[in-house]
């Protein structure tokens, strides 16, 4: 890893992985609270519902630059590398509208949920839903910055054969 982007999408990526196991212990307090003691924990599903959003997408960037995502190459192992290069330019081009059509549906409900004091649960327990809808917003932005950046990186011809398995770190 030597640039500090490369240390703030694995910060990002720990990050994540903390709220995992946050998560686990909430869920298993759950299940010994309900188990042992007949009291579950009143807000574990709507913890469970923001963390695991917050983490899929706290993970993605990361995963992302390590190119690390699902991948069938079967067709693309048989193309010559400036074409791979092209095509492989193409997707991520595709990826990063995805996430920028993401931040763009989202941002007037996020601007509607910040306004009315939008929260997710019941009484019992809630969660103010703007951290989660503009944390979405900053973490589809970091996604779709790094799928531009592949997008550059294929457009000059770098995604091809041996190329792609060395991208600078």
């Amino acid at each position: 890893m030597k640039t500090w982007t490369d240390r703030a999408l694995l910060g990002l990526h720990v990050a994540g992985a903390g709220v995992l196991v946050i998560l686990t212990l909430v869920i298993c307090y759950d299940v010994a609270g309900r188990l042992l003691f007949n009291r579950p924990f009143a807000g574990t599903a709507e913890l469970a519902g923001v963390g695991l959003v917050l983490l899929t997408f706290m993970q993605a960037p990361y995963v992302i630059r390590e190119r690390k995502l699902l991948r069938v190459t079967f067709f693309l192992d048989r193309l010559p590398p400036a074409v791979r290069s092209q095509l492989n330019a193409f997707t991520y081009l595709l990826g990063a509208a995805f996430f920028i059509a993401m931040v763009i549906a989202s941002w007037e409900p996020s601007l509607a949920g910040w306004n009315s004091g939008e929260f997710f649960g019941n009484d019992a327990f809630r969660i103010p839903a703007w951290p989660l809808r503009f944390g979405s917003i900053v973490l589809w932005v970091v996604a779709a910055l790094v799928c531009i950046g592949f997008v550059s990186e294929g457009v000059r011809g770098r995604m091809g054969a041996q190329e792609e398995e060395q991208l600078p770190e």
